[in-house]
């Protein structure tokens, strides 16, 4: 696996530190969109937790990612020679960084899923925004990459409704994907030159898909709808250049697809725990963090979830994102092609 990852970017902000480039940075700007995949700080931090406000309370890192530490737009910035992710939009009012800026929202669809959490459109508007009037110099865009990073949120509705028909599963798929090759096309109107876009991890092997079978397996009715989206999804991007399609899908089997008969390698059998999560809430509609009233005994909230000793053991962090090995499993497999699409 590769260890060229620097951590110290987050680690040093945790300290007080807000410098995420050297001064004289002068690699790609980074544009993140998305969900909680590359949020690093978007979703207001409310008291009390919340569903919504987790990643900025124990036992997440609290600098407002959805992990024990790095996300995966920290892993991309790294590539770039950058520390860590570029700021979030929402802590970054003017002067934006040369490293660029993040735009992505932890529980974020193509289309509005959360109350209150801008859609990627939304996201994308947020971006042409400060384009037009300057705040984002062309001097930043003439070198620059998107990344579009989505974990199927927009396809929670309809496994919850079971009335679905597969027609028009099929079709709502297809406007999921038609919608990204169209915020992939607007930021290249505005002049981001290269696009990164995640195709879909096998939902149904999330822990979210494999609690009710104890983490032993995955749900495979929710490895269907992945595996349609990823189609229609290359087919949508088929023919528009300076696009690379990241296959977070393929990096993600190899780990928890991993069977005894050596397939994945050693990247797969460093997790000890593939589907089950190193932060369980206690109930299936909970989250991890979550906390219940302060008991009249000694005052102290009641903890309504359970961690974890080893996370490095684990892939995944809570119901849905990766942990902090997690995410240098997967993108140590992706490394490659990006750099070569990035010529880094």
């Amino acid at each position: 696996m590769d260890d060229g990852f620097a951590v110290c970017g987050v680690e040093s902000r945790k300290k007080g530190h807000h410098h995420h480039v050297k001064p004289a940075y002068s690699g790609p700007s980074l544009y993140s969109f998305g969900d909680s995949f590359a949020d690093n700080g978007n979703l207001q931090k409310t008291e009390p937790i919340s569903e919504l406000s987790r990643q900025w309370y124990f036992p997440y890192n609290a600098t407002g990612r959805f992990s024990n530490l790095m996300v995966q737009s920290d892993f991309i910035a790294n590539m770039l020679g950058q520390t860590e992710a570029p700021p979030a939009r929402k802590l970054l009012v003017s002067n934006p960084s040369p490293g660029g800026m993040t735009f992505a929202v932890g529980g974020a669809g193509v289309f509005p899923v959360e109350q209150g959490v801008s859609s990627l459109g939304e996201q994308v508007d947020s971006f042409a925004v400060l384009v037009e009037d300057g705040t984002i110099p062309e001097s930043h865009l003439r070198n620059s990459v998107a990344l579009i990073a989505l974990s199927g949120l927009d396809y929670n509705r309809v496994r919850a409704d079971s009335t679905n028909s597969f027609a028009d599963i099929t079709a709502f798929i297809a406007n999921v994907t038609s919608e990204i090759a169209a915020s992939v096309q607007r930021l290249q109107e505005m002049g981001v030159k290269k696009v990164l876009v995640n195709n879909l991890h096998s939902l149904g092997c999330t822990p979210a898909g494999a609690r009710p079978r104890k983490y032993k397996a995955c749900d495979e009715q929710g490895n269907v709808g992945s595996d349609m989206h990823n189609h229609y999804l290359a087919e949508s991007l088929a023919g528009i250049d300076d696009v690379l399609i990241l296959d977070v899908g393929a990096a993600f089997s190899s780990i928890v697809s991993h069977h005894g008969d050596g397939r994945g390698g050693k990247v797969a059998t460093q997790f000890k725990h593939k589907l089950a999560p190193c932060c369980e809430s206690v109930s299936s509609k909970g989250y991890c963090g979550e906390v219940g009233p302060a008991s009249d005994y000694d005052q102290t909230a009641t903890k309504l979830y359970t961690l974890c000793d080893q996370p490095e053991r684990y892939f995944f962090w809570d119901d849905a994102n990766p942990s902090q090995a997690g995410w240098e499993a997967v993108m140590g497999q992706l490394q490659g092609p990006i750099k070569e699409f990035l010529k880094l």
